[in-house]
């Protein structure tokens, strides 16, 4: 009989292991599987606003670190926040509306990673510390592109309309996305295509959306998209449809309707 009960238990932990689970999302997919919360007056000094997992796994979770444009706040950008949170990230954003200095960001990473590194810590043994995502809107893109070209940890950039100050283009190593909106007399089309000529180093992609002016990326239906490709790509280790929207001679995002102008480097293959 007591073999019996262990056959069968071991019959019950095979079969929980093997287990779809129910509500699996994709990137293709607004919402994620993970119910998600806001925690206001976190991180360095209590001025950072999280979104994230409501319930964090042991080293699941990826990092988003955003610089707001001049004058914003971290809540103007909630409907992207939310839906990466949803998908499993990690998503920190200074409430200062000044951080075209990339050290609001900085600080957020490193922060974050230290908690990853503190027992007791609510992150304890919680982020992916290898995959850290700096995401920039206006003089924000320049704040993201110091962060990266000042702390290594960040691996991966996402520009939204990027008005560059101090920043050299020229200057980064890691993979990043360029977007511009063709209504955008602030940013223009030319002037963010430029900047994403300049990166010479790193593997750099560059998209003009048909229907954004400079501000509401976050709300954009397709730039949040794209946006959850690059995510599923450079920070949950997708190797099926979301890489192949950047990667490899028929990346779908060359071809999609909703985007003016498509374009990646030599390096980006």
């Amino acid at each position: 009989m007591k073999r019996l009960r262990s056959v069968l238990r071991f019959i019950v932990a095979m079969l929980a292991m093997c287990v779809v689970p129910v509500h699996g999302a994709t990137w293709e997919d607004a919402n994620g599987p993970h119910s998600t919360v806001v925690v206001a007056g976190a991180g360095p000094g209590g001025r950072y606003y999280i979104h994230r997992p409501k319930a964090l796994g042991a080293n699941a979770h990826p990092i988003a670190v955003l610089c707001v444009g001049t004058g914003s706040n971290p809540r103007n950008y909630d409907a992207l926040l939310a839906q990466l949170a949803s998908h499993g990230v990690v998503a920190i954003a200074d409430t200062d509306p000044y951080q075209a200095d990339g050290s609001k960001a900085s600080a957020a990473v490193n922060w974050l990673l230290d908690q990853h590194e503190t027992a007791g810590s609510e992150y304890h043994q919680k982020l992916i510390s290898s995959r850290v995502l700096a995401i920039g809107h206006s003089s924000g893109g320049n704040g993201a592109m110091m962060a990266a070209t000042g702390n290594r940890r960040i691996t991966s950039i996402l520009l939204y309309a990027p008005a560059l100050d101090s920043a050299r283009p020229a200057d980064l190593s890691v993979p990043t996305f360029y977007i511009s909106g063709s209504l955008d007399a602030t940013a223009t089309p030319e002037y963010v295509k430029t900047r994403y000529q300049e990166t010479s180093k790193a593997n750099a992609w560059y998209g003009e959306n048909r229907n954004q002016g400079h501000v509401g990326f976050a709300r954009n239906p397709s730039v949040q998209r794209v946006t959850r490709a690059w995510v599923y790509a450079h920070l949950l280790g997708d190797t099926g449809a979301a890489r192949g929207c950047f990667y490899g001679p028929g990346w779908a995002f060359g071809n999609a309707s909703e985007w003016k102008e498509a374009l990646k480097n030599n390096n980006a293959r």
